[in-house]
């Protein structure tokens, strides 16, 4: 990550110097430098960076996005029911996707959801995805 790189991740997120500079631990006076590389930014930086990124991404009324899921366990070499179909869905946000995973939890044939970007990176998978499927139930199932 340059310094260039750092500005554009601090302006996506609507950071100021300041805001970016308490994020990562540092002045804002080192978030300058490293913007008009006077200095390296360090490599924890762009791994904290890319956290942040992510974290921001996972945001409920982040998006557009896009719901993958397969229509058999994967990996499935052995499958009876043939080879996994996948399916992909675009939603206008991660609350809209999440909703959309809470209606077809039992369906025989969804297995292995994710949450991508629109640049295909993901940002949910696995048991954390879930985990946040089950908050927006048991928020909904409240008075």
């Amino acid at each position: 990550m340059n310094g260039r790189e750092l500005r554009i991740w601090r302006k996506l997120l609507g950071y100021t110097q300041e805001d970016a500079a308490n994020e990562l631990g540092v002045t804002r006076a080192t978030i300058q430098n490293w913007e008009h590389d006077v200095t390296p930014v360090p490599v924890t930086v762009h791994l904290a960076s890319r956290q942040l990124i992510r974290r921001w991404k996972q945001r409920a009324e982040f998006g557009p996005v896009t719901l993958v899921y397969a229509s058999v366990p994967l990996p499935s070499p052995n499958s009876v029911a043939g080879p996994p179909t996948l399916t992909c869905r675009r939603y206008p946000d991660n609350h809209t996707a999440f909703r959309k995973i809470l209606e077809l939890r039992t369906s025989p044939s969804f297995f292995n959801p994710l949450i991508i970007d629109e640049g295909n990176v993901i940002i949910w998978s696995g048991p954390q995805l879930i985990q946040q499927c089950e908050k927006l139930s048991q928020n909904k199932d409240r008075p």
